[in-house]
């Protein structure tokens, strides 16, 4: 792997994540918000600084993809067991959607072709981002405000919904390939 900054700061965010996993699950709210906060600015912030010296990677790009579904899923998944579990079977619909994306990322792959993300799924992205945090910092300061967690719902479900109309949008745009 190439070790530069970029990479280094992508790292570090899933090292920060992961220990922010560890304190959802020990109910540890306010400090899991924190390190997960963290964990989201610094995936804004190694791309940025990847542009910037020029040190963008076909290996960086990797870890960043791979680092965004960790911090997202997992996330999700916690909450979901920790604060509400409709965030848990969103959780199961990001990975089977995931997955889904990743193998035909492969079977393009193998045909020459790059199936490469579009403006919706970082739209996505960061909508699914903003709905993790927003049920962390719902938890640790509005005690789980019922409102706010309805709005929070329904702004991952909106996120979902873009998530599988990218999925077939791709499906559509390369079906010839994956199916030859």
């Amino acid at each position: 792997m190439i070790i530069n900054i970029p990479n280094s700061i992508t790292f570090a965010r899933l090292i920060i994540a992961v220990v922010g996993f560890v304190f959802m699950i020990l109910n540890e709210w306010m400090i899991a918000g924190i390190l997960i906060s963290v964990a989201v600015l610094l995936d804004v912030l190694d791309g940025r600084v990847a542009r910037r010296l020029s040190q963008v990677t076909s290996q960086g790009v990797f870890l960043d993809v791979m680092a965004d579904k960790i911090v997202i899923i997992s996330t999700f998944l916690i909450v979901g067991v920790g604060i509400n579990i409709y965030f848990f079977y969103l959780g199961i619909l990001m990975l089977i959607r995931e997955y889904t994306i990743d193998t035909m990322r492969s079977i393009a792959a193998s045909k020459h072709t790059v199936i490469s993300a579009d403006k919706f799924s970082k739209i996505k992205g960061v909508m699914f981002m903003i709905a993790m945090l927003g049920m962390i910092w719902n938890k640790v300061f509005l005690e789980n405000n019922e409102k706010s967690q309805l709005a929070l719902i329904l702004l991952a479900s909106l996120a979902m919904l873009i998530a599988y109309i990218t999925l077939i949008r791709f499906f559509n745009k390369y079906k010839n390939i994956l199916l030859s």
